[in-house]
């Protein structure tokens, strides 16, 4: 009788460790930016990526020692470094616009990051056996919150995502309610000197044009006259951006050689008034930058909607919203960190 009370006690305790690895073992679905219904096994520990704007998800959802192949501008990136030194010397795994295949899947991902733009590479990805293959998306405001929504659920990380789109939401809701009633004449002609030097800028179709957007401004690539040929980082000539006459010229810190005191100085665009006004400025900031579709984007809205219109907003404490939202994502505040916007 105890021996049969004895096997019936561990053969339960089998059962319910079995239960408890199958349990954790689970497979979890989650949409990605293509629309795709991705099926990831649990618990994800190695996570690859060549998609710089998927890594800063990654660090904002505390994932970032999960991580076992980056892209080569991460390797190099001094905030990802800052945060944890062994980026630097992480496996490559090619960069946005070419996924080193062989290593990606030397790496034995259980979660593979790539640009969801890529459908042929993402669909030759899994032809070739490899799951968990993400598809990034983010190239407008909702598709920012889904994606960082889709990634918290595979893994595992739902809170920090949730808390994440509270403070999104929050924020440009709160943006969108004084901003509501300017008329159009109201909102400034914003140029955004872009990735290839002072004469691209973005298209409608990027992400950059909707924090224009939110924050209260026009965006001069937004330009409907241009029609197709306006998409992504497009070029333009030194009279068209003459004769948009912009209010405003921002210009992101990770594109080609050009400055704010460059621009200024520049003969052909002296007449322009964000020239003449003296409102050429940088994009924030020095640490991560702020006018792509990355989570710390929700920063560059609060930035600009308080530069182009500082009489609704000036009661806002941008260096405090800040830290405090450097503090809550990645451990440290924005000062601690050496921020500068």
């Amino acid at each position: 009788m105890q021996r049969h009370v004895k096997k019936s006690v561990l053969l339960a305790v089998v059962l319910a460790l079995l239960a408890a690895c199958s349990a954790w073992a689970a497979d979890v679905v989650v949409t990605d930016g293509l629309g795709r219904e991705v099926e990831i096994t649990l618990p994800v520990n190695r996570i690859v990526t060549n998609y710089g704007i998927a890594t800063h998800m990654l660090f904002a959802l505390g994932a970032e020692d999960r991580l076992v192949g980056i892209d080569m501008p991460s390797q190099q990136d001094k905030f990802f470094n800052s945060l944890r030194p062994e980026v630097g010397t992480m496996a490559s795994a090619g960069s946005p616009r070419e996924l080193n295949i062989e290593q990606a899947i030397a790496l034995r991902p259980d979660l593979l990051l790539v640009p969801g733009r890529n459908r042929d590479l993402i669909e030759g990805l899994e032809a070739r056996g490899l799951t968990g293959v993400f598809g990034v998306i983010a190239e407008d405001l909702d598709q920012l919150r889904t994606t960082i929504a889709s990634l918290g659920k595979a893994l595992g990380e739902e809170d920090k995502a949730e808390k994440f789109i509270k403070y999104y939401d929050e924020t440009l809701a709160c943006i969108a309610d004084r901003t509501k009633d300017l008329a159009e004449e109201e909102k400034p002609l914003v140029y955004i000197a872009g990735r290839d030097g002072l004469l691209s800028t973005c298209g409608k179709d990027m992400y950059q044009h909707s924090v224009i957007q939110m924050a209260g401004g026009r965006n001069a690539g937004g330009d409907d006259s241009l029609g197709g040929a306006a998409q992504g980082w497009f070029k333009v000539s030194p009279e068209q951006l003459i004769n948009w006459d912009p209010d405003y010229i921002l210009v992101v810190r990770y594109g080609v050689e050009v400055t704010p005191e460059q621009i200024l100085s520049d003969p052909r665009f002296q007449g322009v008034s964000a020239v003449r006004n003296g409102r050429v400025l940088w994009f924030p900031s020095n640490l991560n930058s702020w006018d792509f579709p990355a989570p710390q984007a929700v920063l560059g809205v609060q930035w600009l909607a308080r530069l182009l219109h500082p009489d609704k907003f000036a009661d806002m404490d941008l260096q405090k919203d800040v830290d405090e939202f450097f503090r809550t994502f990645y451990g440290k505040s924005f000062t601690e960190l050496g921020g500068e916007m």
